[in-house]
Parts: structure tokens; sequence; C-alpha cells
């Protein structure tokens, strides 16, 4: 038994693409489906409520390209809207905070977690209950890092804003039984470099690679890999098509069969700011 339909990946901007590079690895046979909504990012800054109907609108667009499984390339997006949504869909969907919760828990010596994301991610504490529920000996204290999401999109991660910022955010990690730190949002593994400059003694955990891991066992246990041999990848993003599509080829370096623009959940204000 097998399924050939795509894994769709769901995210708020070009974060989820770390996400589809750990497909491309774990998964080689699976075609990729990426819808990124750079119109409307970053979703760390909106409302519950808004999150919830921007990330509906993604799952209804990725239902519609017949995807079997959908990957929650967003941190923001699964702490605020996976639960609602795993009950309006039949369709699985699989978040990125359960398993990286997991790995970092394997992970730290001292147990003492930290971790970064979106000022929705942190204050929603998703993470620092996953973790007490995973074991309640754990300590984990979680950082808003919202400029990080901004260094990424905006291609600046070696500026030195960028390091300041970084320095100053991390401080709290720094010289102290803090030894993992989860990058909580799928934009800071493009800033694993810099953070380890500045931490250079700290684990750092990047859930896409725990979350695939999910993914494949869900698809293996459940028939659902495919055995398709020649693997198509598509990206859609809904807006600055031009710089996602050059960030995107930066960062998977493979071939990418399809970029385009997409609009997704009617036409509002972002059809003006595509170019």
């Amino acid at each position: 038994m097998s399924d050939n339909r795509p894994i769709g990946v769901l995210d708020s901007g070009l974060g989820g693409l770390t996400v589809v590079k750990e497909v491309i690895r774990q998964l080689p046979n699976e075609d990729v489906v990426f819808i990124g909504d750079e119109a409307r990012m970053p979703y760390g800054v909106k409302t519950h409520d808004q999150i919830i109907s921007y990330t509906r609108e993604m799952v209804q667009y990725l239902i519609s390209q017949n995807v079997k499984l959908i990957i929650y390339g967003c941190n923001t997006a699964t702490a605020n809207a996976l639960q609602t949504l795993r009950q309006e869909f039949t369709i699985p969907m699989i978040g990125v905070i359960k398993p990286g919760s997991e790995e970092a828990s394997k992970v730290t010596k001292t147990d003492h977690i930290g971790i970064i994301g979106t000022k929705s991610t942190i204050n929603s504490k998703s993470y620092n209950k996953t973790i007490q529920e995973i074991d309640p000996k754990l300590t984990s204290l979680g950082v808003a890092a919202q400029k990080f999401v901004s260094f990424v999109e905006n291609d600046q991660a070696d500026t030195k804003e960028a390091k300041d910022n970084i320095e100053t955010t991390l401080k709290p990690f720094k010289d102290n039984d803090y030894d993992t730190l989860i990058l909580g949002c799928t934009h800071f593994p493009m800033l694993k470099k810099q953070i380890n400059d500045y931490l250079p003694g700290t684990k750092l955990v990047d859930p896409a690679v725990s979350t695939v891991k999910v993914a494949t066992k869900y698809l293996t246990e459940n028939n659902l890999l495919a055995d398709d041999k020649k693997r198509t990848l598509k990206l859609h993003a809904t807006s600055d098509i031009d710089e996602f599509s050059r960030l995107a080829k930066r960062w998977l370096k493979t071939d990418i069969d399809e970029i385009s623009l997409v609009n997704i959940g009617g036409n509002d204000e972002r059809n003006n700011n595509s170019n």
C-alpha cells in the first residue's frame, strides 16, 4: 500500500522552508506542496483569532491541492490554531511544538530548557506546558525573539543590528544552567550560526527535525508513504514572490518544480503589494 499524494506544509512566511528541507532529507520520495503567507506575516504579533482564521485558509488551500497530511511549519500557528482546526478538518495535521519539546527534554543534561519564539508563541506558553507534561522536573524559560523573524525574512542575518539584537535577546540563557535552547520559530534555524556564536556551549534544538520524524512514523504506520521515485516540490507564497524565490533556492539547494504566487482568503489589500 502506498499513497502518492503530496505532503502539505504551511507557514506564515518562509521559515517553514526549514521543515520542507527536513521533509526532503528524511522523506526523499514524497511530493511536497508548501504555502507561505508572506502577505500577512509576521503571525507572531497577530491576535489568536486572526491566526486561526489565516491558518484555516492555508489548510483549505492545501486540501484543495489534494495533500494527504499537513505539517504546521509554524510554531505560532501550532500554538494558536492546531487544536481548533483539528476539530474542523479530518485531514491529519502535525504541529512542531510537541516533537520539539520531546527532543529538548531528551537532550538537556541540566533539566533547564530555553525557548525562543514569536511573541504569540511565547505568550501562549505552549512549549512550557508541553515540557511540564513530559517531565515535571524540567524548568523552562520562554523569551520572545520577534525581531529574529524580520532578520531572516529580510536577509539580514549577518548584520551588526542582528548580532546586537541576538546578544540582547539571548542574555537570559548566557552563563547559567540553560544548556538547551528550542528554536521555537521555524525561521530561527536560519540563524543557527549567529545564535551559536553567542551561546557556543548551548545545544540548539530545531523542532523541524523531530516533527518530520513524527510525520514519517505516522505515514509508515498508516501505509501512506509514497513509492514514487521522482518527487516534485511546489512552493507557493501570497506575496513578495521574487524575494521568497531567491531565499528559497538558496536555503533548499535542490530542484524546485514550481514557485508561484497564490491568493488565499479572498481579495483584500494584499493584492496591491505583490510586487
